[in-house]
């Protein structure tokens, strides 16, 4: 159990979790005195190169995530072989402890939860990261009802040639593992999207799709096994959720979502046409995917050859012999067969599946479809298994999708203006508003999530962003010749809370300023300024800076092209700037020389972008 103060800034107070490799502290950052969680490798682990590479690769993959849905990355550091992760404190429980608590869930709270997890998602794989360990375990629902998206522990960039299998074990739970991953090959973003489907069909159905004596079984059965249509394990499922979790956990990539967006799209409209099939895996789907409606299950024929050939025998000769009476019987006739089903087909594929049967195609008409997709057959006539004579001609109506409208502009209006202009357009307005500060008016939307113009399914959401007050400037106060303290509080007066603070010796300067007394201020006296924007500088008096000094080498890995960094030590006049510098995008270790007016063991902080970094304890002497 890990108690005290790590680095003199994280107070540990309590464990409150437990993994394979790490174990979770509730702690508070003395700094700004909130609460934080602590990841801390175990001790076991501490000098295991792989394991710390771990932990390393998952804050690099954290530092770049900036999402609602995800728990936020302030920062890492270690205290001698002690090496730990600084994470968003999230107050709730897990999705794995709320299912077994409550069974299989609701369909539209199970979809409420997953679409979020997928929002999450979608920005993680925007920034190139797959996080490959998708699982209830790992999704927190916080006590205010929101949703958020953890560890990063095994995730990996997108442009890495990274497997997920070394040979002894599969990574991530093999309960909710995809079958890229149980095979040990490449993955990409749609690993993420089988597990979350997997990860639905358990909270639909109360149970796994599949179980097993041990990991090993239950990797085969993802490889090699279908899972089970979710309506067959629960009746009252809708044969539209049904199809999209289907969609969502098909073995052959080309046939499952390529996206989270497109997956989060097709729950809600489960969720609005609960009887529709536009989620289903059609024969258009397999012969897309290069697979022909016969060679659908040529897998299976292979595997069962031997057993086939013989059976396949028996028949061709009892076939013979039928034909033969047939013709004996009553003598020549008019050749007959049955029309085949063309539902789902594209024009193209359906016109060379009739072909290849002695029929021809006509295109009848189009029309809107509930059941089938822009471009798939919807209606055929004569109808399937009809009995006909050769070459007859079918007529096919080809779908032009669901009812689809324009989304109109809200930008400039009020939410109750925003909503009956929705609704006169068929569309809805999301129940979430976000709510920022802008130069507009207040109470106005001045952002939706999709644009004015642009085509959606009739019933869609749209989702606003509302300027809730106006951006205020403020003049600058004179703080030249005020002890730093003081300066620190015209600023908060002011509503100024970012600044610097530079320490420049006696040495130069009009020595009969008072010591810790702002000798500069940047911007000057008087200039308007955004107050909630704006970082103000000030340079105060010290007798001899420079007095007392330490080596730094710190390695920071950048996600943005543009990177501000800055070192800065904790001093009892606030945080005091060793280090400034511009980065791009990369890797680096930053050398420098930091100077000091004490001796003594002091806190560093590295900031990003005026976002937390890394701390840690240095000696100048």
């Amino acid at each position: 159990m890990l108690e005290g103060i790590l680095n003199g800034r994280y107070e540990i107070k309590e464990r409150i979790g437990s993994g394979g490799m790490a174990e979770v502290y509730c702690g508070i950052d003395l700094a700004d005195n909130k609460e934080v969680a602590i990841k801390v490798l175990k001790q076991e682990y501490s000098n295991d190169p792989q394991y710390l590479h771990r932990l390393d690769r998952e804050a690099e993959a954290m530092v770049s995530l900036k999402n609602e849905h995800i728990v936020s990355f302030y920062g890492m550091g270690n205290e001698g072989d002690i090496h730990y992760l600084v994470l968003e404190y999230v107050k709730g429980r897990t999705l794995r402890e709320y299912m077994d608590e409550k069974g299989k869930l609701r369909p539209r709270e199970a979809v409420e939860i997953v679409c979020d997890v997928l929002n999450g998602l979608s920005h993680a794989h925007r920034m190139g990261l797959i996080h490959r360990d998708v699982k209830p375990q790992n999704i927190m629902l916080t006590d205010d009802g929101g949703i958020k998206l953890a560890d990063f522990g095994i995730a990996k960039f997108s442009g890495n040639i990274t497997q997920t299998y070394d040979g002894k074990e599969a990574m991530g739970s093999v309960y909710y593992i995809s079958p890229e991953q149980a095979k040990g090959e490449t993955v990409d973003a749609q690993a993420d999207i089988y597990s979350t489907g997997v990860m639905l069909y358990e909270m639909l159905t109360g149970s796994a799709p599949f179980s097993g004596d041990n990991a090993v079984q239950v990797a085969l059965k993802h490889i090699n096994d279908e899972i089970p249509p979710a309506k067959e394990a629960d009746e009252s499922i809708s044969i539209a959720l049904s199809d999209v979790v289907a969609k969502a956990t098909a073995k052959d990539r080309s046939i499952r979502y390529s996206d989270a967006v497109s997956m989060r799209n097709d729950l809600r409209k489960a969720l609005r046409y609960p009887n529709s099939r536009f989620a289903k895996i059609r024969r258009s789907d397999l012969t897309a995917a290069g697979t022909a409606p016969e060679e659908a299950n040529a897998g299976f024929f292979k595997e069962h050859l031997p057993h086939i050939a013989i059976i396949t025998c028996v028949l061709g000769i009892i076939a013979v012999f039928a034909v033969m009476f047939i013709i004996s019987v009553s003598g020549s006739s008019s050749a007959y067969s049955k029309i085949p089903s063309l539902f789902g087909y594209t024009e193209a594929s359906a016109r060379k599946y009739a072909e290849n049967r002695g029929f021809t195609i006509e295109v009848a008409g189009r029309e809107p479809s509930d059941d089938y997709s822009y471009g798939e057959i919807c209606a055929q006539d004569p109808a399937p298994q009809t009995k006909v004579k050769d070459s007859t001609v079918i007529h096919v109506t080809i779908s032009t999708g669901n009812e689809t409208v324009s989304v109109p502009d809200l930008l400039g209006k009020t939410i109750e203006e925003a909503r009956k202009e929705l609704a006169a357009a068929g569309l809805v307005l999301d129940k979430q508003v976000d709510y920022v500060t802008d130069t507009k008016p207040v109470g106005t939307i001045i952002a939706q999530s999709v644009n004015p113009g642009e085509t959606v399914m009739s019933g869609d959401s749209v989702r606003i962003t509302v300027c809730s007050e106006s951006q205020l400037t403020v003049k600058m106060p004179d703080l030249i010749g005020k002890d730093v303290q003081t300066a620190i509080g015209m600023l908060a007066d002011q509503g100024i809370t970012s600044y610097r603070i530079y320490a420049e010796s006696y040495e130069g300067i009009d020595n009969s300023s008072k010591e810790f007394d702002v000798m500069k201020q940047e911007p000057a006296e008087g200039t308007e300024v955004v107050y909630d924007s704006i970082t103000a500088q000030l340079h105060i008096h010290v007798a001899d800076a420079r007095r007392y000094k330490a080596e730094f080498s710190e390695n920071v890995t950048l996600t943005e092209e543009n990177n501000d960094v800055v070192v800065t030590v904790v001093s009892p006049v606030g945080e005091v700037v060793l280090y400034e510098g511009e980065y791009g995008s990369g890797s680096y270790s930053i050398p420098f020389t930091g100077y000091y007016w004490e001796s003594g063991s002091y806190t560093c902080i590295v900031y990003v972008n005026g976002n937390f970094y890394a701390s840690f304890n240095r000696s100048f002497s």
